[in-house]
């Protein structure tokens, strides 16, 4: 019989049983789970809701070798037609927020950036303003270092509880952030959930500065995205660049880049294919015209044609 026991909550289960019972979609699309409404099937997707699950899961997966790719909110996923010839772990529904103390809280990978804020104004909670609006799950910013205006999540987490067999928590240091990068991009890992730095303050100041934080993102485009498709080269905008290259409204009715802001490409009614192909034609063109090559902040899913 395998057994677990799970890190510092002290659960012991079958890692069989427990796997058994977690909710599955062998009907899964990406297109439903993904902000570009985009991408194929997978073999089946599995929606753990708690650390056991996740961690029942991730370890039956990998005990029989199945290839396996973790989605969050999906929003910075661009999955192909074709889907992913393997099995998904979504995160989506472990969602929820323990306070630990008065300066820090811990928040399950799953918890959603607008979760986040309510609850922070709820318990009058600042330092977090600045997160509000990312169409994000708290695990996906954490993994990708996001953030907006500048600030970047890495600057409030104090650890990240990852599994990959083990359950441990990384220290803000172990995490070796950079811009739009961590450690837990280049292991082979599970986001459990985030501990993140807070301070007490008024709701109503929390909500102010909230608020203030979602008219700034106001102006961004509308429509199915992505958000930002590239990262910023060192001391410039991607979003300039291309647009520096003419390329705005780049593209056809059904996928183009936003002309509002040059670094989304939307879907209005397009494949994945075509939003790939708009985005490798942006690069060269950027490239040719510049010669700087820009790197995707999108993550792709499956085989692209």
């Amino acid at each position: 019989m395998l057994l677990y026991k799970g890190g510092n909550i002290n659960l012991i289960g079958n890692v069989q049983d427990i796997f058994d019972k977690v909710e599955k979609n062998k009907a899964f699309t990406f297109s439903h789970y993904t902000t570009y409404g985009l991408g194929g099937g997978a073999k089946c997707a599995f929606f753990p809701k708690n650390l056991l699950e996740a961690r029942a899961v991730y370890s039956a997966l990998k005990e029989r070798e199945q290839p396996f790719t973790i989605l969050g909110n999906g929003s910075n996923v661009l999955a192909s037609d074709g889907g992913f010839d393997g099995y998904v772990i979504c995160t989506s529904k472990m969602r929820g927020i323990i306070r630990i103390d008065g300066g820090t809280i811990f928040c399950l990978s799953g918890t959603t950036v607008g979760q986040l804020m309510r609850y922070c104004i709820t318990h009058g909670l600042g330092g977090l303003e600045y997160l509000a609006g990312i169409p994000a799950s708290v695990g996906g910013l954490a993994c990708m270092n996001g953030g907006a205006g500048g600030k970047y999540i890495s600057s409030n987490i104090v650890s990240v509880k990852v599994f990959d067999g083990t359950e441990r928590n990384l220290s803000n240091k172990s995490c070796k952030f950079a811009y739009k990068q961590s450690t837990m991009r280049n292991i082979n890992c599970l986001i459990l959930g985030v501990f993140l730095s807070v301070f007490a303050d008024f709701p109503a100041n929390v909500s102010n500065l909230t608020r203030f934080y979602l008219s700034r993102r106001s102006s961004l485009p509308k429509g199915r995205s992505c958000g930002c498709v590239f990262k910023n080269p060192p001391g410039l905008s991607a979003g300039m660049l291309i647009e520096q290259c003419g390329l705005a409204g780049y593209g056809t009715r059904r996928a183009y880049v936003s002309p509002r802001h040059c670094n989304f490409i939307i879907n209005d009614g397009a494949s994945a294919n075509e939003i790939k192909r708009i985005i490798d034609a942006v690069k060269n063109i950027v490239y040719n015209e510049l010669q700087i090559r820009l790197e995707e902040e999108v993550v792709f899913v499956g085989q692209f044609t």
